[in-house]
């Protein structure tokens, strides 16, 4: 324990106070009481005992509240002392903050792993924190030369190739392409870059540096656009193994181009395609191969709104141009396009168009403003969407199935009108007809001359010309007259409608019996297949 200087000045006093009272207490209180016992002494002095006896009892009452102050003071000074104890320990902290303060951990340069990601392999680790990787560096690219191929001379150098897909597969049929967005990784050797190192260990260094080392040179041979993605960084890894294998993977975005086949277009399956090819080295020089853990990864989490998730075949090949021989990879992608959408927008509007056509065969057929104003508003509206639906289709030179829903429903719906041309003509010239006889009628009742009875005569019948000379077009023009006079003679306005009801939608369910097969037979299951033939 400290001795009492050294205490806090706050807690001295504090122990003073508290050790100082009850002995002061005591001393009062004998003092009370001796005065109270000489009060009593000098009025009892009377008594049986002598002053003696009284004195004695009158210390014994002081001698005991003198104890219980001293052990009240004692339990005071443990406490004071066990305080101080705890606060100058050097284990407890004044902070208040709980947090534990034992010190950092450090790592384990061994357990030190790279994370995975799309753009990397994670078989691999960093190299030892401890080694001097600059001196590395300077010592592998000292008499380095990026313009010579690793193994100039001797067999060409092998580059494994694969693509992770990130996102993509939206295509534009108007220009014939698709958007993808990947990571290109390409390993190889370069015995050039190999260094002294733990077997398995890589060393990630800046992707600038992948300026100044040998790359292969590979394009993308069906590219329209493209660009490599450098926010916030060049999006870029270069790892160096000390065995002398280098890993260089990168971020692309690129707009490919894709000859689609839109005869059956929107139950159409496309097949288009990624080529990639050495630009200036020829098969002797570099050869370009499919990685053999994963040549194509879809990113499991990719979403495409106009198809469904793509099949996958790689194809190795080789280019042959004026130039030479080049190394090529392909890879296919098979688009089956996901037709609900223009099922909901296009198709079941168009027929409930045609069916809204069919009202008219209902409507009364001398009631022209409603059945015309039906058959008009259907056509148009069936013209206009059809515009619209082949707006964003490119103008290729044969018939998609589209077009053939679309001129078939438009064909129904003017024919429906069509149909009430016919039927109104009928009644119209009925009407005329009946309005002539009623007049011829009333001339013979009422005694006219034979002139106009000739008259009449000649306008209601086809007159025979006696010369053989006669105008030809006289004689085409009764015989048209005399087959439309049969014509409107043996048909009935209204049967045709009741005909109509009937065979306008049994046409049009034949059409659809014909039309769906047709765009779903050869839905092109076996196009992979078909690749490489």
């Amino acid at each position: 324990m400290k001795p009492l200087d050294a205490w806090p000045v706050q807690l001295k006093q504090d122990w003073k106070t508290r050790h100082d009272s009850p002995h002061k207490e005591a001393t009062a209180r004998v003092d009370s009481l001796t005065q109270k016992s000489s009060i009593h002494i000098s009025t009892l002095h009377h008594s049986l005992f002598s002053k003696h006896t009284t004195l004695a009892l009158c210390h014994l009452v002081a001698s005991i509240h003198t104890m219980t102050a001293v052990i009240h003071s004692s339990t005071i000074s443990l406490g004071v002392i066990f305080y101080v104890a705890v606060m100058l320990s050097p284990t407890y902290s004044f902070s208040t903050d709980t947090r534990s303060s034992s010190p950092p951990v450090t790592p384990n340069p061994d357990l030190i792993n790279e994370s995975t990601g799309g753009h990397g392999h994670n078989d691999d680790s960093h190299y030892d924190l401890d080694t001097d990787l600059t001196k590395i560096l300077d010592n592998i690219l000292k008499n380095y030369d990026m313009r010579i191929r690793p193994n100039a001379a001797g067999p060409p150098i092998v580059v494994d190739t694969g693509v992770y897909v990130i996102t993509g597969f939206s295509t534009v049929a108007a220009t014939m392409d698709y958007n993808l967005m990947v990571f290109i990784r390409q390993k190889w050797n370069d015995p050039r870059l190999q260094y002294n190192g733990t077997e398995g260990y890589s060393l990630s260094v800046n992707p600038k540096l992948s300026d100044r080392i040998w790359v292969p040179d590979m394009f993308f041979a069906n590219e329209k656009d493209g660009k490599l993605h450098d926010l916030t960084v060049r999006n870029e890894a270069l790892r160096i193994y000390p065995n002398g294998n280098v890993l260089l993977s990168m971020r692309l975005s690129l707009t490919l181009a894709c000859n689609m086949d839109l005869r059956k277009y929107p139950m159409d399956v496309q097949l288009c395609h990624v080529t990639m090819e050495s630009y200036g080295f020829r098969t002797h020089d570099l050869i370009l191969q499919w990685s053999a853990e994963a040549p194509i990864e879809i990113d499991a989490d990719i979403e495409i709104p106009e198809f469904r998730r793509p099949e996958v075949k790689t194809l190795a090949l080789n280019k042959t141009y004026s130039t030479g021989e080049f190394t090529a990879l392909q890879a296919f992608f098979v688009l089956r396009r996901v037709y609900d959408f223009h099922i909901l927008q296009t198709y079941v509007p168009t027929a409930v168009y045609v069916l809204i056509s069919w009202l008219s065969f209902w409507i009364n057929p001398e009631g022209a403003p409603a059945r015309i104003a039906l058959g008009i508003t259907t056509v148009l509206t069936v013209t206009a969407q059809g515009t619209g639906v082949r707006g964003g289709l490119p103008r290729v030179a044969y018939v998609k199935a589209i077009d053939v829903w679309m001129t078939t429903c438009l064909g129904f719906v003017f024919a429906a009108l069509i149909e009430y041309a016919i039927v109104n003509y009928l009644l119209t010239e009925k009407k005329r007809r009946k309005e002539k006889e009623a007049r011829k009628a009333a001339l013979e009742k009422a005694g006219n001359s034979n002139l106009e009875m000739e008259v009449l005569n000649h306008n209601m019948e086809p007159t025979a010309k006696s010369s053989e000379m006669g105008d030809r077009d006289d004689d085409e023009e009764s015989r048209v007259y005399y087959i439309t006079t049969r014509l409107v003679e043996s048909l009935n306005p209204r049967s045709i409608d009741r005909f109509s009801r009937v065979l306008f939608p049994m046409a049009f369910l034949v059409f659809n019996m014909i039309y769906w097969p047709m765009c779903f037979a050869g839905y092109s299951d076996d196009l992979l297949s078909r690749i490489g033939r």
